[in-house]
C-alpha cells in the first residue's frame, strides 16, 4: 500500500500537509508490514508500506528508485507476464528483479503507453523529481485501488481513503450522493469516493499530473466486446477458455508463502480450488479451504469438492450473523476510512484470523465469475433473435418441438425484449426502499446517472454488449473489490481473483455466445471447461440455490430502531421522514418474515447504522 503527496501551485512544503510517518499509520492501522519506507523531496513525499508475497517482493524496497533517472515509484502490484515484459524490454528475469522494478524500465521505454502492457493487480504512482511530475494507474480490473485528491495547491494519492484524513488543512466533506447509493446498496460510484474532494482513479484509468494546468484521468483499456457468429458449437472453444482459466489461476499462484481458498460449494469457488489444488507452490498438505455455512445443501457440497479435489483442511464457520456492527466494522471504517461499500468482508474476519495463525498470505476467492466469465448468459435467445437465426432460437428453446414451436411463434410475436427492464426495476425498487427525497435524487444529477448507468449505449444487442456494459461488471465489481482487499490487507492478506482475470474475461467475449449457453442450461462454457474437475452435482447444477436456511432462518442480527431525528444533518437532508416512518413501521410488522421486501428494509437499516456511525465520527 503506498501514498504519495505531490505540491502543485503551492510553495508550502508537503510535510505540511502531512509527515511521512503518518501517512504509513494511516495505511495500516493493525498489520505490521514486512517493510515500510518514506522517499522525501523538497515538493514530494511518496511512502510505501508492504508484505511480502510473491518470490520477487522479498527484494522490493519500499519505495523503489531508479538509480538512472532518480524517479520514485510507490506500488501495490503483482505483474502477472513478467516473462514476457522481460524479453521485450531486454531485462534478465532473475528473481531479485522486482515487479517495480520492471515497471519503472517499462515506463521510460513506452511511457503512459506502458499501463496497457501490464497483466495482474496493481496500483501504483511514479514521480519524476526532474519534471516534478507524478504518473499513476491502476489495473484493468480494478484489483488495486487508488484515491486521489486533485487541486492547483497539491495532489495526494493513497489506496485508501482513510490517509486522506490525516491530512493536515484539507477539508473533507461526506459526499451525499455516494451515500446515497450506499443507503440504496448501489454501490455504483466508480469515480467518486465517500469524501467529495476524494476521487477514485477508476479501472484501467492512469492520470498524469503536471505542475500545471489540468490533469484528467485516461481510459488506457476496454474490452473487444466483438466476437464470431455461429449457430453450432466447437469443442476447440472450450479449450482455449480451459486454457486461459488455468493460466489465471496459475499466474495468482504465484507466492513464497502458504495459500488459501474460500470455498463455498458452488461452481466458481469449486472451480479454483479444482485448479489450484494442481498449481499450489507449496505441498496440498499445506492447502487450506474455508466455507461460511448458513444454507441446508453447503456442507453437503463443500467436502464433496473436497473429496474430489483432495482438500485435506476445509475450515468450516457456521451460521455468521449477518447485518453486524461490531469489531469488523470499527476495523473497516479505520482501514477504509468509511463504511465498506460491500459488506463481504464483514463476514470474514474470522477467515483472515485464521490465515494468520497457519501463515496463510494469499487467499483465492471464485467472486467475478457470475459478472461475466461463468454468467448464465441468458439473453442469447434475444441475440439470436436479433441476428434473425430463428433455427437456432428453435433448437434452443427447450421442450418437445410443438412446444418449442409454441414458444418461437410468442418469441417473434413478442419481440426482442428490452434489455435493461429488470435493471430499470431493481433500480427503482432499491430507491424505493432507500426513501430517498425526490427533489434531491432529481437536483443532484443522480437520476440522470443512475440512467446512464443503466441504461448503456449499445452498438448491437448481444450477450457479449449485454454482459460487458451490464453495471454489475462495469460499475459495481469495483467497489466490491477495493473493500475486500484494503480491508484483508489490513490482516496482511492478498486477495486474488482469478475469474476476473483480463485475459480469461477477453477469452470470454472473443467466443461465439452459442458456446455460453445451451437452452435452459447457463454457464454452459464454463461448465464443459470444468467438466470431470469438481463433483457433476456442482458443475450441473442449473441454479444456484443452496436449499433453505439452516434452521429455517437466516442467521440475522436484527437492525436497533432509528429515528429520524437522530439520523445525521447529511442524512436527513437526503431522506424524506414521511417514507422513512413508512419503512420503519413495516419493517417492525414483519419481524418475523424474511421475504424479499423484508431482507431489503434489513438492510437499508443496516447501511444507514453504518453511515450514521462514519458521519458521527467525521464531524
Amino acid at each position: 500500500m503506498f501514498a504519495a503527496i505531490l505540491m502543485r501551485g503551492s510553495r508550502a512544503a508537503p510535510q505540511e500537509l502531512a509527515t511521512g510517518e503518518a501517512l504509513l499509520a494511516a495505511m495500516m492501522p493493525f498489520a505490521k508490514p514486512d517493510k515500510q519506507g518514506v522517499w522525501q523531496g523538497d515538493h514530494a513525499i511518496v511512502a510505501q508500506a508492504l508484505w511480502h508475497n510473491t518470490p520477487e517482493s522479498l527484494h522490493e524496497h519500499a519505495p523503489e528508485t531508479c538509480p538512472e533517472t532518480g524517479r520514485v515509484i510507490a506500488s501495490w502490484m503483482r505483474l502477472d507476464n513478467r516473462a514476457e515484459l522481460c524479453a521485450e524490454l531486454g531485462l534478465q528475469p532473475r528473481a531479485t528483479l522486482t515487479d517495480p522494478q520492471i515497471v519503472l524500465v517499462a515506463h521510460r521505454r513506452w511511457g503512459r503507453d506502458c499501463a496497457a502492457r501490464l497483466e495482474g493487480d496493481f496500483s501504483f504512482v511514479i514521480y519524476d523529481p526532474a519534471r516534478h511530475e507524478a504518473w499513476c494507474a491502476r489495473d484493468a480490473i480494478g484489483a488495486k485501488p487508488l484515491y486521489y485528491i486533485l487541486t492547483d495547491e497539491h495532489f495526494v494519492a493513497a489506496t485508501s481513503v482513510a490517509v486522506m484524513r490525516v491530512l493536515t488543512g484539507q477539508a473533507l466533506a461526506p459526499s451525499r450522493e455516494w451515500i446515497a447509493l450506499f443507503a440504496s446498496v448501489l454501490n455504483f460510484a466508480h469515480t467518486q469516493a465517500a469524501y467529495e474532494e476524494v476521487k477514485k482513479l477508476p479501472s484501467a484509468h492512469d492520470l498524469l499530473i503536471v505542475r500545471e494546468g489540468t490533469c484528467e484521468p485516461r481510459e488506457f483499456f476496454a474490452f473487444d466486446l466483438a466476437a464470431p457468429h455461429a449457430t453450432r458449437r466447437d469443442v476447440r472453444w472450450v479449450e482455449r477458455y480451459r486454457d486461459a482459466f488455468d493460466r489465471a489461476v496459475a499466474d495468482r499462484a504465484r507466492s513464497h508463502f502458504l495459500i488459501g481458498a474460500e470455498a463455498t460449494g458452488g461452481l466458481d469457488s469449486s472451480s479454483v480450488i479444482a485448479s489450484l489444488a494442481e498449481r499450489l507452490p507449496h505441498d496440498r498438505d499445506d492447502f487450506h479451504t474455508f466455507a461460511m455455512i448458513a444454507m441446508e445443501d453447503e456442507p453437503e457440497t463443500v467436502m464433496a469438492c473436497a473429496a474430489m479435489c483432495d482438500i485435506r483442511h476445509t475450515h468450516v464457520l457456521m451460521q455468521p450473523r449477518l447485518l453486524r456492527v461490531d469489531a469488523a466494522f470499527d476495523r473497516a471504517l479505520a482501514t477504509l476510512g468509511h463504511p465498506p461499500e460491500h459488506g463481504q468482508p464483514l463476514v470474514y474476519p474470522e477467515f483472515f484470523e485464521w490465515c494468520g495463525m497457519l501463515g496463510i498470505r494469499t487467499l483465492f476467492s471464485g467472486f467475478g465469475g457470475d459478472e461475466v466469465a461463468t454468467s448464465y448468459a441468458k439473453p442469447l435467445i434475444d441475440e439470436l433473435h436479433a441476428r434473425g437465426e430463428y433455427r437456432a432460437m428453435l433448437d434452443e428453446l427447450g421442450g418437445s418441438l410443438p412446444r418449442r414451436l409454441v414458444r418461437l411463434a410468442r418469441r417473434l410475436k413478442r419481440g426482442p425484449e428490452d434489455p435493461d427492464l429488470a435493471m430499470r426495476q431493481l433500480i427503482a425498487t432499491k430507491l424505493d426502499v432507500a426513501c430517498l427525497r425526490r427533489d434531491f435524487v432529481e437536483d443532484s444529477g443522480l437520476a440522470q446517472q443512475l440512467e446512464e448507468w443503466v441504461c448503456p449505449e449499445r452498438s448491437e444487442l448481444t450477450l457479449n454488449t449485454l454482459a460487458g456494459l451490464y453495471p454489475g461488471f462495469r460499475l459495481g465489481r469495483q467497489g466490491r473489490l477495493e473493500s475486500s482487499v484494503i480491508y484483508a490487507a489490513s490482516y496482511g492478506m492478498d486477495y486474488r481473483f482469478p475469474l476476473l482475470d483480463r485475459r480469461l474475461i477477453q477469452q470470454f467475449f472473443a467466443t461465439p455466445s452459442i458456446e455460453k449457453r445451451r437452452r435452459d442450461m447457463g454457464r454452459y462454457l464454463h461448465r464443459r471447461a470444468v467438466a470431470g474437475r469438481i463433483p457433476d452435482r456442482i458443475a450441473w447444477q442449473v441454479g444456484k440455490s443452496m436449499g433453505g436456511f439452516i434452521g429455517g432462518r437466516p442467521p440475522l442480527e436484527d437492525p436497533p430502531a432509528m429515528a429520524f431525528e437522530e439520523l445525521p444533518d447529511v442524512l436527513r437532508s437526503i431522506i424524506d421522514p414521511a417514507a422513512f416512518a413508512d419503512t420503519a413501521q413495516a419493517l417492525h410488522r414483519s419481524r418475523d418474515r424474511f421475504e424479499d421486501s423484508d431482507m431489503r428494509r434489513r438492510m437499508y437499516f443496516w447501511q444507514l447504522r453504518q453511515v450514521s456511525i462514519w458521519l458521527d465520527e467525521t464531524r
